[in-house]
Order: structure tokens, then sequence, then C-alpha cells
């Protein structure tokens, strides 16, 4: 690989990085386009995932970028009725939309860990210490951890 390939990757990763960053704060009024969007990202080239939910399916995408621009793991899956009224009996609107959480540990190598719910054209998203527990959002941290177990094997 040579030098000019290596500062376009990481003036990339920085952009991605710094975007990544940003908060937007909306307040949620009902749930019927609800789309729950995470994942995780780490600094210089480590494992990144997202898992998008919404009331149809659930998608994981889990990838090492300076392997390779293609995941090594891609899969979607459909959501019952019963398992979306479980997943949105874990989402609490008016608590998940105070929440402020705003860190950028990849900014400087780390790992970070983000959280967005969109419901119609309101959206908000947190971003914070990845592993990080969070009490407002508990039921719905341990929700992803078990689908990230299912969707991780």
């Amino acid at each position: 690989m040579n030098l000019k390939s290596i500062v376009i990757k990481i003036l990339l990763i920085v952009i991605i990085q710094f975007d990544s960053c940003k908060s937007e704060k909306a307040d949620f009024t009902n749930n019927s386009s609800l789309i729950i969007q995470t994942g995780f990202v780490c600094g210089w080239g480590a494992g990144t995932d997202s898992l998008r939910i919404t009331g149809t399916t659930i998608r994981y995408v889990y990838y090492i970028p300076q392997n390779s621009p293609i995941p090594q793991i891609l899969k979607t899956r459909s959501v019952t009725v019963k398992e979306w009224e479980e997943i949105q009996n874990c989402v609490q609107y008016d608590l998940f939309t105070k929440l402020n959480y705003n860190s950028c540990n990849v900014c400087f190598d780390g790992c970070d860990e983000w959280l967005q719910i969109q419901n119609e054209n309101l959206t908000h998203k947190i971003t914070f210490g990845k592993g990080m527990k969070i009490d407002t959002i508990s039921k719905l941290q341990l929700k992803i951890t078990a689908l990230r177990a299912e969707f991780s094997q």
C-alpha cells in the first residue's frame, strides 16, 4: 500500500469519526414508523458493527475496515409481531430523548457505541463509551446485546 492511499484512508476515517460525534435532539410523539439503529466503532481500523431494527426486519453488519470493505458478517431476518412489540416496549421515548451523551472516544483511537432512534421525521442519537450501561435505556441495551449475540454467531 503506498503512502497516498494510506493518507486518503486516514482522512476518510477522521471525517467519518467527526461526523459520528454529532448529536441531534427531537421529541417522539408516536411509534408508527420506528427505526432503531445502533452499532459500535473503534479507531484505527478495528472492527465495527451496525444493527438496524424496524417493524419488519433486523439487519446486522460486522466488518474490519483494515482487512476489507466487504463485511465479515451480513445477516438479515424478519421480525415477528410479538418480537416487535417486545422491542418497542424496551424503548421509552421521553427518557431516551433526554439523554445527551456525545462521547468521541473513537476520535482518539478508542471505541464508541451509538444508538439512534428515528420516528417519522424525528431523530435522536447518542454516542457513549462502548459497553457503558445507561439506566434509562438498560432494557433496550439488553435486547441489543441479545440480538448482537444471535447475529454474530
